[in-house]
């Protein structure tokens, strides 16, 4: 089974970004609020596992629909703050979309 090594990197590093900023904020001592948590579960974190398995699965569809779903949430937080490691946020959305791309569609048989 062929892994797409990209969409992993991408849902890998969104994880290990949001429980940075979620439980080790290097900007700020106080810590999240119960909605903040769930929204980056709901709109980072889910999306990422989903990403996972598309990685896995080496589906297109399913790894674009990782884009668009994180694409609100990412592209705010990367450029939110500049310079920050948030912008990495950014970087993720780009991996995304280019392990999409890169995926190719099964080939069906001949009948």
């Amino acid at each position: 089974m062929k892994i797409s090594n990209l969409g992993l990197f991408a849902s890998a590093l969104c994880i290990i970004l949001c429980a940075v900023f979620l439980y080790w904020n290097p900007y700020s001592s106080i810590p999240p609020n119960s909605g903040t948590i769930k929204v980056f579960y709901t709109m980072l974190i889910l999306p990422a596992l989903v990403g996972i398995v598309a990685s896995f699965l080496k589906n297109r569809i399913l790894m674009c629909i990782v884009f668009v779903w994180s694409l609100p949430y990412g592209l705010y937080l990367s450029v939110a703050s500049i310079p920050s490691i948030w912008n990495l946020f950014g970087v993720v959305l780009i991996v995304y979309i280019v392990s999409a791309v890169q995926m190719k569609p099964k080939k069906k048989k001949p009948s």
